[in-house]
């Protein structure tokens, strides 16, 4: 279902955008239809999807993501394949992979930028939406938050105390809602794997310790305003492929 509406969303776009520059309609149109696996296939709509891609890119994401893709201290790296939202690695196509970047920069990440009247437990309808709360503010004691960090450097593999560790494991229940009951994460919520050296604020003891006790709340932008449906899924595609190493 979140295939065909997305498919519907993007036809409604492309037939409504004003293009900024000169554009082939029929390539647009081969392309909205077009598998990732067959766009591959044809050098043509290759080429064409990297024309659209590479300067949407430039303008509008390597502000923050970087001219590389590497991003930076609470913007992800969008060329490790390492996913925060939706994509697990374990799909069967890279359709499905394509269709969940597309619903991210279409609808972007925690935005808030609608009006009050059609929010959806205050954030704007179908964003991806998460919150790292601020264990401060929920009443817990700073040991409490020591032992937390403790915890997360076990998980990680890193240097722990096993005391704090044990005390730890009582309070780990509202981190499991979103890391999942081993740490591993949990893709629908974008809830960050805590198993591996990929941090996107930071695996230090101190930086985890700021993660933990002030909360996380980095915002994406909405682009299905600003950039037309084919031009969309031409980045959803590039930026798929790249974090692929292609």
């Amino acid at each position: 279902m979140l295939r065909i509406f997305l498919f519907s969303l993007l036809t409604f776009a492309f037939a409504s955008a004003v293009h900024a520059q000169d554009r082939v309609p029929a390539m647009d149109e081969r392309l909205l239809l077009a598998s990732p696996n067959t766009i591959d296939a044809e050098p043509e709509l290759l080429a064409y999807m990297t024309s659209l891609a590479e300067p949407a890119y430039s303008r509008h994401c390597a502000s923050c993501h970087g001219a590389d893709l590497a991003g930076r201290d609470g913007i992800p790296n969008l060329a490790d394949y390492d996913w925060l939202w939706g994509i697990t690695g374990s799909e069967p196509t890279a359709s499905e992979p394509v269709f969940e970047i597309m619903q991210t920069i279409l609808y972007g990440i925690r935005d808030r930028n609608c009006p009050d009247d059609v929010k959806q437990y205050g954030a704007c309808p179908d964003t991806r939406y998460s919150e790292m709360p601020a264990y401060r503010e929920l009443g817990f004691t700073d040991a409490q938050i020591d032992d937390l960090v403790q915890y997360v450097l076990m998980l990680s593999g890193q240097d722990h105390d096993a005391a704090a560790v044990e005390r730890a494991a009582s309070i780990t229940g509202l981190c499991a809602e979103c890391h999942a009951a081993d740490g591993y994460g949990y893709k629908p919520f974008g809830g960050p794997d805590l198993t591996d050296a990929v941090w996107l604020y930071g695996g230090t003891p101190q930086q985890i310790r700021a993660s933990i006790a002030d909360g996380r709340l980095g915002v994406c932008p909405p682009w299905a305003g600003t950039l037309d449906a084919a031009t969309i899924k031409a980045l959803a595609v590039y930026l798929y492929r790249k974090s692929q190493g292609y």
